[in-house]
């Protein structure tokens, strides 16, 4: 069986490894305050991605315009909300996140690519649900970006997630309790591909006002894609980064 033929729990555990087996794909990232479903000004970045090489390259800002305003309520200076919601090309490669700062590439904690990624990574979501329980259920019939999708309501277990993607899983702070069964909402297509997946970040007996959702969504795949990384040579330490020019976006 496959795709809608599936029951619910396989269909669910099975999306993730099929989404990473079209390779390719565009995607939109955000931070959700309450809602699964992201607005315009919870957008975080947008770009492409190669799933199979485990790189997505964006335009992205430092704070989503929605947490940007909260921090800065009252500031006699909006020029620090300017900077913080301008946006700024990044590529990331696996464990390792690059910026470009004005002409030059900076990052940090540089490394082994072949680490797991950080929840930073707009692809972290896509990660978590290799962590599916058994618990998923059928929360309706939505469309993502215009594709007719069906929304899965479940449970992840970070640790059973880390022991499913070869890199490993990283985690947030919090109990190891909370990590084994973080509140997960994704939509998956008639062919059991994610177009949309969203974590949240607070605990199973949150109240649902105060959750905050990392969401992922994915569309047109198999797009032409080619991400590559700064060489070694290219990539300034950040203090020595201008970061008074934000340079180009991607």
């Amino acid at each position: 069986m496959s795709g809608a033929d599936e029951p619910i729990a396989d269909r669910v555990a099975a999306a993730p490894a099929r989404t990473v087996a079209a390779g390719t794909a565009r995607l939109f990232s955000a931070w959700g305050n309450g809602s699964a479903v992201p607005g315009a000004r919870d957008r975080r970045c947008e770009g492409v991605a190669d799933l199979a090489a485990r790189r997505a390259r964006v335009s992205q800002v430092l704070v989503p315009e929605r947490m940007a305003a909260g921090f800065l309520a009252g500031a006699d200076d909006d020029g620090a909300l300017r900077e913080f919601s301008a946006p700024r090309e990044m590529i990331y490669d696996g464990a390792n996140a690059y910026i470009r700062v004005a002409d030059r590439w900076t990052g940090f904690d540089l490394g082994d690519p072949g680490g797991p990624r950080g929840i930073n990574d707009p692809l972290w979501p896509l990660d978590a649900l290799f962590g599916a329980r058994d618990d998923a259920v059928e929360a309706g019939h939505e469309a993502v970006r215009g594709v007719a999708t069906t929304r899965y309501g479940l449970t992840v277990d970070l640790a059973r997630a880390d022991a499913e993607v070869p890199a490993g899983v990283s985690v947030p702070a919090g109990p190891h309790r909370g990590l084994s069964r973080m509140p997960v909402e994704v939509w998956l297509d008639a062919a059991g591909l994610t177009r949309r997946v969203a974590v949240s970040a607070e605990p199973v007996t949150a109240a649902a006002d105060v959750q905050i959702w990392i969401i992922v969504e994915l569309w047109d795949f198999g797009v032409a894609v080619d991400i590559t990384p700064p060489r070694p040579d290219e990539v300034a330490a950040p203090r020595e980064a201008d970061w008074d020019s934000p340079g180009p976006a991607a």
